[in-house]
């Protein structure tokens, strides 16, 4: 493992949804460079990919002129994560309002996000951020 933690990394992507697996393809790499094993690097990617595809699917239009902020930190035995959508899709209070702890029925097609991130997340907040959309935090620890 490098000496040292990478300064946190805040991109803003365009809500289109080509730009969810190079921010995919981005953390993974931080994160095998640090040193976490595979299981770990599959849950934060897995973590980061639903609620980036989900700022752009669910808390804009879609049309790639708007932006999502996102916010990775490589911290001591973990890594926090913050993204923000500019608030012009659904009404943030839907996800607000969701309950985490009740899984989505299987013939439902769509709506496991929420319930897949909070349950590989150690620490799991949502709120409505500056913009008036959503914005969601979270924290994977890592287990090796």
């Amino acid at each position: 493992m490098p000496d040292g933690l990478p300064a946190p990394l805040e991109i803003q992507i365009p809500t289109n949804l080509e730009f969810v697996r190079p921010v995919r393809k981005m953390l993974e790499g931080l994160l095998y460079a640090q040193g976490w094993e595979e299981d770990d690097v599959d849950d934060a990617s897995l973590i980061v990919t639903e609620i980036v595809q989900n700022a752009v699917e669910h808390g804009s239009r879609g049309d790639g002129k708007e932006w999502v902020r996102i916010a990775l930190s490589v911290e001591p035995g973990g890594l926090g994560m913050e993204v923000e959508d500019p608030g012009s899709g659904e009404d943030p209070q839907i996800a607000l309002d969701r309950d985490l702890e009740k899984p989505v029925p299987m013939d439902e097609p769509r709506g496991r996000g929420l319930f897949l991130i909070n349950r590989l997340a150690q620490e799991f907040e949502r709120s409505i951020g500056a913009s008036g959309g959503l914005n969601l935090k979270a924290r994977k620890e890592i287990a090796s």
